[in-house]
């Protein structure tokens, strides 16, 4: 790193292994662009260690993206406690989102930012340091990390401007109009394609932690192609222009690898690669996937890198997001000895789950819903989910399994049968911390004592479980719906199996829901599946939209909501389960609204239709 640049604020980005340079040093933005700048390869690649240090802005991984991925969707919601601080949130999960969306204005400017910073690698390292083979492969991360900003935005927003060009500045006015949806893709593809192709793209073990490497660029390619819209999209939301079927377009055909036809099977092309090549796997215990001490394990694809107790504030905001309003730990324990991190403020009760999701989470676990009488066997068996508990279950004295809570807060019955320590997916809050059993998300537990919005919690952008699911949808995609018991297992049940549930059968007989033999089963298995396994990880609301399940699975949602409030008989709401209002998706609200900031700033925009 050259030492005579001034001004460093450190990186999203760690540290090396042993044999590497430091990943920590990052020059200011305002220098990005002065002209005397790029004297060395040395400049280039700190302008790309600050575009990788976007992802962790809030317009993209720290707030924005759970944002609208999750709390647009069925399995989070807001709370009410603190509902002016969640205002932006609520517009977003009640589909009353304004064109003054705070969530969609920082998406909009952050990833624009963010990709002027990658045109900057790509332009001025081309063009500056051409036969630098170092520079070369910046420049091949740097198209990997734009394509991935395209991405979001093209999937938020539909057709957005394509830039191509290096700013004078960072303001995010500009004359550039919107592209279409067929346009950005085709950016996309270019971007991937080129990487990938180069042939100078490093294998996990040879990439940096951080930084993305070969098999990255593949399974985003994978996701990508599953994401094109095709006739799926183009019949759920018809007066959509966006969703139009550009999957067979000769402008994008050119980028499926060779003897691929479709773009199932150009998705199926990419994952397969990483699977069979990538060295990656599952962690054998699913709650280790959130431990800050496991970042970049052998799961992990893809992570936004954070770190906590900088000076630099380089931590994220999970923790204190995703706690309950009000919840106030102070590193202090209760009766059952627990202690959790300490944050000083209120929990900010910005991505709760839903109880529907609680529900359906459940699912799969003997000792729901009610295993106080007899728990649900799956085909004679017992189950247990490991995503929501340890699994644990012994004998009563009459030869009855009952499941394993050692807390002392709350003891065993049939809504809270297990100690809520354990588990990731969902946690509940424990007496003598305040909102005494209020649910929460648990995948992002490791606050920094006594600092609020400063988690060390990584976040997953691809993961390999990820990997196996889009594998399962590309292959029943090929093969009209079905899955045949060898590739079930290669996939979906992989996944199952770390979580301790029943594996799906291709043949049989079954009472319980887990023979798929048929393409609407497979289809609704591999999408609960990813539901459950990804939940809160930025996935659920991209998935209904490409699934063409969006608008009827929200209105079933919002009317389960608000008819549990107009048959309860009690003066309050439970948010958890009740609305007292009746919310009405249409085809339109698969897109969200242009930022009005950027519609004043740039005249040439145009809004998506019914903005508010």
């Amino acid at each position: 790193m050259n030492k005579n640049i001034i001004g460093y604020i450190l990186s999203a980005l760690m540290v090396f292994p042993a044999a590497s340079c430091s990943f920590l040093d990052v020059e200011p933005e305002t220098q990005m662009t002065d002209k005397g700048f790029y004297e060395s390869p040395n400049d280039i690649r700190s302008v790309l260690y600050s575009t990788y240090a976007s992802l962790r802005d809030n317009g993209l991984y720290n707030t924005s993206i759970w944002t609208v991925a999750d709390v647009r969707s069925d399995v989070a919601f807001p709370s009410t406690t603190r509902y002016s601080a969640n205002m932006f949130k609520h517009e977003t999960e009640e589909f009353n989102i304004t064109s003054n969306n705070t969530a969609t204005q920082n998406l909009w400017s952050h990833s624009y930012r963010a990709i002027k910073r990658a045109n900057t690698v790509i332009i001025k390292g081309g063009e500056l340091f051409p036969d630098d083979e170092d520079v070369q492969l910046y420049i091949c991360e740097a198209k990997v990390l734009r394509a991935l900003f395209y991405f979001n935005l093209v999937r938020v927003f539909g057709g957005v401007p394509v830039v191509l060009d290096i700013p004078d500045d960072y303001d995010d006015a500009s004359d550039d109009v919107r592209k279409d949806v067929e346009t950005v893709y085709e950016q996309i593809l270019k971007d991937l394609t080129e990487a990938v192709n180069s042939g100078l793209m490093q294998d996990k073990s040879a990439t940096p932690t951080g930084r993305v490497n070969l098999y990255a660029a593949e399974a985003l390619l994978g996701k990508v192609f599953l994401s094109i819209p095709d006739e799926i999209t183009a019949r759920a939301y018809p007066n959509v222009p966006a969703y139009r079927d550009i999957s067979a377009s000769s402008r994008l055909f050119k980028y499926f690898p060779g003897l691929t036809a479709t773009k199932w099977e150009a998705a199926k092309y990419y994952l397969d690669d990483v699977a069979a090549k990538g060295g990656y796997d599952l962690m054998p215990v699913f709650s280790d996937l959130f431990k800050p001490a496991n970042k970049h394990n052998i799961e992990s694809i893809w992570e936004v890198e954070f770190k906590s107790d900088q000076t630099e504030n380089i931590g994220s905001s999970f923790y204190t997001q995703f706690c309950p309003p009000n919840y106030r730990p102070r590193e202090t324990a209760n009766s059952n000895g627990y202690t959790p991190a300490g944050i000083p403020n209120n929990g900010g009760g910005s991505c709760v789950p839903t109880g529907y999701f609680i529900d359906l989470a459940r699912k799969w676990d003997s000792f729901y819903p009610d295993w106080t009488y007899s728990p649900t066997l799956f085909d004679g068996q017992i189950y247990t989910d490991k995503r929501i508990s340890d699994g644990r279950w012994t004998y009563d004295g009459g030869g009855n399994p009952v499941p394993v809570n050692e807390n002392k807060d709350h003891g065993s019955s049939a809504t809270y049968p297990y100690d809520p320590y354990s588990g990731t997916t969902f946690r509940l809050t424990v007496k003598g911390f305040n909102q005494d059993e209020k649910w929460f998300c648990g995948k992002y537990q490791s606050g920094t004592p006594y600092k609020a919005n400063d988690s060390d919690d990584n976040w997953y952008i691809i993961r390999y479980a990820d990997v196996l699911l889009m594998l399962a949808e590309a292959e029943a995609r090929i093969n009209n719906g079905i899955l045949n018991q060898d590739r079930l297992d290669a996939t979906i049940n992989r996944v199952r199996n770390r979580a301790g549930i029943i594996p799906y059968r291709a043949t049989g007989s079954s009472d319980c829901g887990a023979v798929l033999d048929s393409p609407e089963k497979v289809y609704a298995a591999i999408f609960e599946e990813r539901e459950l396994e990804l939940a809160f990880e930025g996935h659920r609301w991209f998935d209904l939209v490409r699934s063409g399940e969006a608008v009827g699975v929200m209105n079933e949602h919002f009317t389960k909501y608000y008819e549990a409030y107009t048959s309860n008989s009690g003066s309050s709401t439970d948010p958890y389960y009740m609305k007292n209002k009746r919310i009405v998706v249409d085809e339109y609200c698969t897109l969200f609204p242009l930022p009005s900031k950027e519609l004043l700033l740039n005249p040439r925009l145009t809004q998506n239709p019914n903005a508010r």
